[in-house]
Order: C-alpha cells, then structure tokens, then sequence
C-alpha cells in the first residue's frame, strides 16, 4: 500500500507481488483511490472473518471525518489461513516470523509486524491468501529465535490457528506431509515438483512417448520431428507452433 500526493490531492495504491521480487504489479484499488478525499492513514484487517482482507481509511488531519471500509468481492471462493503466534505471556507475538508450506506454490513468509500500515498499527496477524492451494505445514520463529513447527490439517483450511509460545527451546511437532497431484515432498518435507518423464515403467502411452516434464504434471508427445520453433500437435499427425499447444 503506498500513498501520493498530485495536484494537491492524496491518493492511494495499491501494489500485488510475492515470490518475484523486485517486479512489482500494479493493481487497480478501484473505489479504495478515494480521489477526492484526504486519506490520513490506512490498514488491511479482517473486520468480519471471512478471510478477506478489508481496508479501511482515515481522514482528516484538523477536523473529525468518517472512516471508510472497503471489502474485496473477488476470490470470495479462495482458500486462505490466519496464523497468531502468542507470546510466552499470551500477548501477539509482533516480530514473530511465520513460514507457510503448501502443496504447490509454498513457501510463503509473513512477518508479524503492527506497524506496515501507513499512520495505523495493522492487526498482529499472519494473513495468507492461497487461491486454490492446500496448506501443508507451518514453522514459527520468534523474535529470540525460539522456533516451532506443526503440520496443518485439512479441515483447518480457511480459519485462523494460534500458536502457543513453545515450553521447551525447539519444540517440534511431527510432521505428516501430503503434497499434491505432480509433486513430492523433499528431505525437508517441502513439496517440490515432481519429474514424472524419469519414472519407470514409463508414465506416456506407447503411441506418444516423449514425455515432457511441467510444473506440477507432464505431457506425452508423438516422437514426431519438427524444425525448431514447431512441435508435433497433440495426434502427432502435424508440426504447429510451439505456443498454439494447449
């Protein structure tokens, strides 16, 4: 989230990226712009729990002005997780770092940290938003470098998990991990993608045997010659261009 300022009136953006840094996309706030108004300050909370992230904005710096609430309408369908990591005496563990593992697109990283906001304290929440993945299993560091792991479960999908401070330094949960269709779980019990084309016997039929390894699945080509730039079509009766496949 960032603030501007252009002829003389405040705005707001509203910017979307993870795991391809330092490319950044640009999204459109929509209503959120608030084009006329003067926002003052503004946060990202869950104000009724239905993990969507709402915005809410202030206004005002001499005179009292309301408050506006904006929901997202889009992705209402899409899985999501809270995580709140306590402290040894129950209070949010801000600094706390929280490391999410999924089935396909983990790991994700959330830092606990209140002040992200501009002129607000953002909620002391791990907040991930994973379409349509499958958590598989989280690690929570504190800020003294007291570490814990756990594996979670399918029907903790979609609701928030608190994690007590640890009693002992390193307390782990064992750990059991189901990664999804296409991919296996590591030595250190991420799902990475699996290579199906170096399986044996082989996974592609007798009529198309190249096979070719994709992220989370494989496809089974005729062993048909094409001129670079081309590859034989899915019956292996032409050569097309390679980005007209499907």
């Amino acid at each position: 989230m960032t603030r501007s300022t252009r002829r003389g009136q405040w705005g707001w953006g509203v910017s979307r990226q993870e795991g391809a840094d330092p490319l950044i996309q640009e999204v459109n706030a929509g209503d959120a712009a608030e084009r006329t108004g003067q926002g003052t300050g503004a946060a990202a909370t869950d104000f009724d729990g239905d993990g969507m992230l709402d915005l809410i904005i202030s206004h005002g710096e001499s005179r009292a002005q309301p408050l506006s609430v904006f929901k997202v309408t889009q992705g209402t369908d899409n899985n999501w997780l809270r995580v709140i990591p306590r402290t040894r005496f129950g209070a949010f563990a801000r600094g706390a770092k929280v490391v999410l593992y999924t089935r396909r697109t983990g790991p994700h990283l959330r830092i606990v940290d209140g002040g992200s906001g501009y002129l607000c304290e953002m909620e002391p929440v791990a907040h991930f938003g994973l379409g349509k993945d499958i958590a598989t299993h989280l690690e929570v560091t504190w800020p003294g470098g007291i570490f814990t792991s756990r594996a979670v479960s399918l029907s903790e999908m979609n609701s928030t998990i608190e994690i007590s401070y640890p009693q002992q330094q390193g307390e782990t949960r064992n750990l059991e991990i189901e990664c999804g269709e296409g991919f296996t779980a590591d030595g250190n019990g991420r799902c990475i993608d699996a290579d199906e084309c170096v399986q044996f016997p082989a996974v592609c039929p007798r009529e198309k045997p190249t096979c070719i390894n994709m992220y989370g699945g494989y496809k089974c080509r005729p062993n048909k010659r094409c001129n670079q730039g081309y590859e034989p079509n899915e019956d292996g009766t032409a050569c097309v261009g390679e980005c007209t496949n499907p």
